[in-house]
């Protein structure tokens, strides 16, 4: 007759194959979407370059959800679930802290008004025009690097899944525009972006992740769209 702690130890391996299991639908495209938001942040300066990896935040993340995968029952929620724990993950790392009584809702809401906007914020939290920032002296003139650059792969993933113009990454003034573009997105804005993007989700899917209705996730992205034009 089996040991209790034997059968318990068989359940618990069990569970754990179950577990990996159902990752295996969802494992890619969510370290995509981690690896594609954390190399975005380090070119951007937010992030030291190379100091956080993908993997393992990708552990924290199974470790967390484990705990309550006996719970879960319908495969999306655990879809939503592990996207919404790497989005919290990458949220901490940024420093990006948001009160629990302020929705993803709330918060979109008000960064789309600023979508809507002709203005933008610089580096320097400066407000200017969109169409100074097609002026690439306007780069030059703030002192920025003249390495600032996205990261190619990124580039690449965005144009493809934006449908942007690929001349975008023919010359080093596109790219640094593109560079400035892409860092001036709003912050639960550009999550929604880097789902899209590098987590390769639909809107409906991203919508039900960050819990908000889906025709603000279609409006964040037709405006960004149209932000990106400028390239």
């Amino acid at each position: 007759m089996a040991k209790t702690k034997d059968i318990f130890t068989d359940n618990l391996e069990y569970d754990f194959q179950q577990f990996y299991k159902k990752l295996e639908d969802f494992n890619y495209e969510l370290k995509e979407f981690i690896h594609g938001s954390l190399k975005a942040a380090e070119n951007q300066g937010n992030l030291d370059k190379g100091y956080y990896k993908a993997d393992e935040i990708l552990d924290e993340i199974y470790i967390e959800i484990y705990e309550n995968y006996s719970l879960i029952t319908d495969i999306s929620e655990f879809q939503r679930l592990l996207f919404r724990a790497g989005i919290n993950k990458l949220e901490a790392i940024k420093s990006q802290e948001v009160p629990d009584d302020i929705t993803y809702h709330s918060l979109l809401k008000a960064e789309l008004k600023s979508l809507n906007e002709k203005f933008t914020t610089d580096g320097d939290g400066d407000r200017i025009m969109f169409e100074e920032l097609d002026d690439i002296s306007y780069v030059q003139n703030k002192g920025w690097l003249d390495n600032i650059f996205l990261y190619e792969p990124l580039e690449r993933q965005l144009v493809h899944k934006l449908g942007l113009d690929e001349a975008a990454l023919l010359s080093v003034e596109k790219r640094k525009l593109l560079w400035v573009l892409y860092s001036t997105i709003p912050e639960r804005s550009k999550t929604v972006v880097e789902l899209l993007v590098f987590g390769n989700q639909d809107l409906k899917t991203i919508a039900e992740i960050l819990d908000v209705p889906l025709e603000f996730v279609d409006r964040i992205i037709f405006k960004v769209k149209e932000r990106f034009r400028l390239v």
